[in-house]
């Protein structure tokens, strides 16, 4: 008998920026949040608006979160962009993509700059400089 072990499971939280502004935004919010909730499925659990930041008056910055099961952080990020641009439509025109973000952690973990590195060793340290900044001499 083949037993598999199952895929680990990922937070995914992806912000972006709405550019139609708040009023805009009101208008189109609750099909953008429908759109999301309908690809819940066994790969994607979840997935919703956790909140809404304005940034002046045209831009919303939307966040959105999500537990995915993939294989490796990676795959999760790339599951859930593709969740996010479902959400988001025919309106790609009104989203700032190249100014959207995402985390990505293990599920109640810690987050990825927490993760032990693949060699086991620690991140070197580097030392801080001193003096002006071209100066070689320490102070």
């Amino acid at each position: 008998m083949i037993t598999r072990r199952a895929r680990p499971r990922y937070r995914v939280a992806v912000e972006a920026p709405y550019a139609g502004g708040w009023r805009a935004w009101n208008v189109v919010a609750a099909a953008f949040e429908q759109r999301l909730a309908a690809q819940a499925s066994p790969a994607v659990h979840e997935p919703r608006l956790e909140s809404e930041t304005r940034r002046g008056s045209d831009v919303v910055r939307v966040h959105i979160a999500m537990t995915v099961r993939a294989a490796d952080p990676g795959q999760a990020a790339v599951i859930a962009w593709d969740v996010f641009k479902v959400a988001v439509g025919d309106e790609a025109q009104m989203w700032d993509l190249d100014g959207a973000s995402a985390e990505i952690r293990p599920e109640g973990g810690a987050p990825a700059a927490g993760w032990p590195r693949p060699s086991g060793r620690e991140p070197r340290r580097i030392p801080r400089l001193r003096g002006p900044v071209g100066d070689p001499r320490p102070p």
